[in-house]
């Protein structure tokens, strides 16, 4: 493992107190155990909030009372749901009838409130969860900055589009934020903010009510503090035991490694880093192979982007018509890339990708999780966004993937470790992050 620099002192955050330190899975125990009340737990994350969110923002809409309320029934009447009494973020794309939904585009759709919850959030007030309020969004809900600060250097990005979720999980003000990836906007934010991003398999979660950028990308996932976290959403929203946060954890598994044509993109922080974590899981017993797949993978990075602007030419038509003026140039400068993509261009992505799908199958023979950086270096400053080279293929094979924190880099900000898995495997990718966060440690509570 590569030290763990701590930012100057003069730069850094306040520490939260307990209860607002505690993952998900802890808080439950806490409930459960009547060491903590609902109360305690919402008033802690609203407190942090008070406290962090003029400088970080991370939240464009707090539901305090509303919060409150839910909270105090959950302490009278007693938890009768998997989730009840635990707080929750919700990204600013994805509908709630009872708050604001402004899409990324707060002077286009400010105020705008659905009339329906999207089913997402149906599903998880259904499951308990008390939602504290949406999540800032970047800057027309794509790549470009946007209002939100990295908790750890408010002079650094927090990435995008999730860049709230993200920040609010990272900075202890909720356990657990809902968010969404069309190319890396669940794993980046979560890899630069130092929290744990995983994003499941296409449609594992309905994808409706939330704002559409490009259908065969577009997908819904929890950020959080640990893999067991992550494991414990997953189950809920699947009603599937095979994602159990108590099966015993193995060392003796197999990991995959690739190094892309991006490798020597990355800084040498996280190829020191990338290696010794791999020493870190052949000495702890893991075998480590590495793997070289077939010159088309090289390829998907360039193929999702074709996708992802020719949809998202088409899904921000609108905008582009109605709200030119209102509109940053290099949003219309990507929309005219788009523009230039036909049919023939994306269905070529779309059969390349399921070509690709299918060799990642045999790629995968005897390997049980696949290992590679998260992003090229920590992250950069507040200008940008950060690149999602080693991120963006997984949102068009459609494989789940999941970024841990588990150090810090030489300017004392996060870095983590991308673990990706076979399509539809989503339970046996948790497992085995699982396994590589109990060898590597997770950094996701360090002040």
């Amino acid at each position: 493992m590569i030290a763990i620099t701590q930012p100057p002192a003069a730069v850094r955050r306040p520490a939260p107190d307990a209860i607002a330190r505690l993952t998900m899975a802890q808080g439950l125990r806490k409930l459960d155990s009547g060491e903590l009340s609902a109360l305690a737990w919402t008033e802690a994350c609203l407190a942090r909030i008070d406290a962090r969110n003029d400088a970080v923002h991370a939240w464009v809409h707090v539901a305090a009372n509303q919060a409150l309320a839910r909270a105090r029934n959950v302490d009278r009447e007693g938890r009768r749901n998997m989730f009840d009494g635990v707080p929750l973020g919700i990204k600013d794309t994805i509908d709630t009838a009872d708050m604001p939904t402004e899409w990324g585009e707060p002077e286009i759709f400010h105020g705008h409130k659905p009339e329906l919850d999207a089913p997402v959030v149906t599903m998880a007030r259904a499951l308990g969860f008390n939602l504290l309020g949406k999540n800032t969004v970047s800057r027309h809900a794509i790549m470009l900055p946007g209002p939100c600060r990295n908790p750890h250097d408010l002079t650094r990005s927090p990435a995008a589009s999730s860049a709230g979720s993200a920040a609010a999980v990272a900075d202890f003000m909720t356990p657990i934020s809902i968010g969404t990836q069309t190319a890396g906007s669940i794993l980046r934010p979560s890899t630069f903010c130092g929290a744990v991003g995983f994003k499941p398999t296409l449609d594992a979660i309905p994808y409706h009510g939330i704002r559409r950028y490009s259908r065969p990308l577009d997908v819904i996932g929890p950020i959080c503090r640990s893999v067991e976290d992550a494991t414990m959403f997953m189950r809920g929203f699947m009603s599937d035991p095979r994602f159990d946060s108590d099966a015993p954890l193995r060392r003796d598994f197999t990991v995959g490694v690739w190094r892309t044509r991006h490798w020597d993109e990355a800084q040498p922080c996280v190829q020191t880093l990338f290696d010794s974590n791999l020493s870190a899981l052949g000495q702890a017993g893991a075998r480590i192979v590495e793997l070289n797949p077939p010159a088309l993978f090289e390829t998907m990075g360039d193929a999702q982007d074709v996708i992802m602007a020719y949809d998202l030419a088409r899904e921000y038509a609108a905008i582009k018509r109605d709200y030119a003026a209102l509109c940053d140039p290099e949003l219309l400068a990507y929309l005219a890339l788009g523009e230039t993509y036909c049919a023939q261009d994306y269905a070529a992505a779309l059969d390349a990708a399921d070509t690709c799908r299918l060799a990642f199958h045999d790629l995968m023979r005897g390997v049980d999780v696949l290992a590679m950086p998260a992003t090229l270096d920590e992250a950069p400053d507040a200008s940008s966004t950060g690149s999602s080279a080693f991120i963006r293929i997984w949102s068009l094979l459609h494989n789940p993937a999941v970024t841990l924190p588990v150090a810090r880099g030489p300017n004392g900000l996060p870095l983590g470790l991308q673990l990706v898995g076979n399509l539809k495997e989503d339970a046996r990718l948790l497992y085995f992050a699982r396994c590589v966060e109990d060898i590597l440690g997770n950094q996701a509570h360090s002040d």
